[in-house]
């Protein structure tokens, strides 16, 4: 009896192959204890929004630190307050702001977050990362130039049978409606 049970759970019905599908859904979604993972910069549109829903669900308070920046209590002299001296609601506040910053922290691979330019707040952090996506006024006109160039030059590739040149089209509408749908939002 106690060999059955044992083979039940020492055999190797799962492989290698499924335990990486189920670590990169993990790091896709989330689980209840860890964030949705960003794992380049080009998976941003759709992390952003699953990383939202994460944090509303799992920690509302911290998302209210990225919707309005942090500031730490002052004295009436204008002193930063020590945190010995926070009062409950201000050590509420300022816990879920860290808080905040370590589900950052977890959510956006490190190759990612030490390029962000930011203050140590999670808004920052939270608009560094939207800008990094973005990118800068000339990158984003050059993008646009180039898709332009891409959709105007389209045609079909030697060989390529027509559900690949179909692909290739949507694939590349997307991207152009990515690229107007920023540039509404930056207005």
């Amino acid at each position: 009896m106690s060999e059955e049970f044992y083979n039940a759970f020492a055999t190797s019905s799962t492989t290698l192959a499924t335990i990486a599908q189920n670590m990169n859904l993990e790091n896709e979604t989330g689980t209840t204890q860890k964030p949705p993972k960003l794992m380049s910069i080009e998976e941003y549109y759709g992390w952003k929004n699953r990383f939202e829903n994460w944090v509303q669900a799992n920690h509302l308070r911290s998302w209210e630190c990225i919707l309005k920046k942090y500031v730490l209590p002052r004295t009436d002299l204008q002193v930063e307050k020590e945190i010995s001296e926070f009062n409950d609601k201000e050590r509420d506040m300022y816990k879920a702001e860290k808080m905040t910053i370590s589900l950052l922290q977890q959510a956006i691979k490190e190759d990612i977050f030490v390029l962000l330019q930011h203050d140590k707040t999670s808004k920052s952090i939270w608009d560094a990362l939207k800008i990094k996506f973005k990118g800068s006024e000339k990158m984003i006109k050059s993008k646009k130039a180039l898709l332009k160039k891409e959709f105007d030059l389209f045609t079909s590739l030697p060989g390529e049978d027509t559900k690949k040149l179909i692909e290739r089209y949507c694939h590349l509408v997307r991207l152009l409606d990515r690229c107007l749908t920023l540039k509404r939002q930056s207005r």
